[in-house]
Order: C-alpha cells, then structure tokens, then sequence
C-alpha cells in the first residue's frame, strides 16, 4: 500500500468516554491528516456515487433523521449532518450491538484533519485477537481512512471495501494490520494507566 496514507506514524490514537444510545461507551478516536481539500473529503464521505466506488452504494432515507443500508449488511441512522464539519451516525454490524460513528473534518489549508470516533459499549471492540477472525475497530477504521485517501487520489479498486475486516487481508497487509494492532494496545495501555483509579481516593 504506497505512503503517505498507509503510515502508522502518520495516525494520532487515543481513547475516551461517551455516553450512546446503547449506553456508557468506550470511545477510540483516530485521527490523520488528508492531503485534500475539506470539501473533496467531505464528499467523499457523504455522496453515494464516491461511496460506491470504494465502500459500497448506500440505500436508504439518506439526510439528517434518515436511515441507511451498506451492502455488507452495516446499518444505522444518520443523527447529525453539518456539512463539511461534522457526521454522526448510528452504525451496527451484521450480528453485533449499535455503536456510534461521528467524523469531524478541519480545513489545514489545502490539506484536511479527520478525526473519527467510533464509540461502543462492546468490551474490547478496538482490539481483538487475531485468532478470533472478528473485525477490530482500530485497526479497521485506519484502513478506511486508507481507502478513503486513495480513493481520493484516483486509485480505484476491483471491489469495494465495505466496512473491513482483517480477516480478508494476507501479506504486506495483514502484516500493517498486526503493527497498527500493536499501536492500539499500547494506546489502550497509555490511556488505562493516565485514568486509573489514585490510592486513596474514591
């Protein structure tokens, strides 16, 4: 996968609280700067016709209230659309719990700062053994965000992404998926060890 946008270095990782619909959820917060323009990238993430080229075609309701349907079976309700800054949607794989996915988009002259927080109350959803076969959330955001810079870029893709699974990935790949895993959980340690409980203190 060429650089800039596959580059674990390039990628901020941190954690947080949020409370969701489904509850009081961990939220992980990836963040990369896009070398385009805020108004390319947003369009990229909203129109259907971009969306299709490397995602799969949204159906469905698709304005602010409304529902939507991936073809890999992702679901959700689009809760808040302030364009070119600010989506929140609802999103909920094909057998697994609501969670909530909000994109916020900030202009660095012509280039674009995307900041994705992805909050589930799901325990362990951003990390998961690669024995298991099941999608990891950090890891899996970060290549969206992959092919969303290359769609960007022009490269067009023999089949759409859907929302990724590590399981569909072998060679240089898988090997990315591994290093950008073990970034997550020396994130998660970070963050546990900044938020844990002060002896003496209730």
């Amino acid at each position: 996968m060429p650089e800039p946008y596959a580059s674990a270095a390039a990628t901020e990782r941190t954690f947080g609280r949020r409370q969701i619909q489904a509850g009081h959820a961990l939220m992980m917060v990836v963040g990369r700067i896009i070398p385009y323009p805020i108004g390319e990238v947003w369009a990229a993430l909203t129109e259907p016709d971009a969306l299709e080229k490397y995602v799969g075609r949204p159906e469905g309701d698709l304005r602010r209230g409304g529902n939507y349907e991936l073809p890999d079976g992702t679901r959700g309700a689009i809760l808040r659309c302030d364009p070119p800054r600010l989506l929140t949607v609802s999103f909920t794989r094909p057998g697994g719990q609501t969670a909530e996915l909000e994109v916020h988009l900030a202009a660095e002259d012509s280039y674009t700062h995307v900041e994705l927080k992805y909050a589930s109350v799901r325990s362990g959803f951003f990390l998961i053994n690669s024995d298991s076969g099941e999608w990891a959330a950090g890891p899996g955001w970060e290549f969206f965000l992959d092919h969303l810079t290359g769609h960007l870029g022009g490269e067009e893709f023999q089949e759409t992404m859907g929302v990724i699974g590590w399981s569909s990935l072998e060679g240089e790949q898988l090997r990315l998926y591994e290093a950008r895993n073990a970034q997550w959980e020396r994130a998660k340690e970070d963050w546990d060890h900044e938020h844990e409980a002060v002896p003496g203190l209730s």
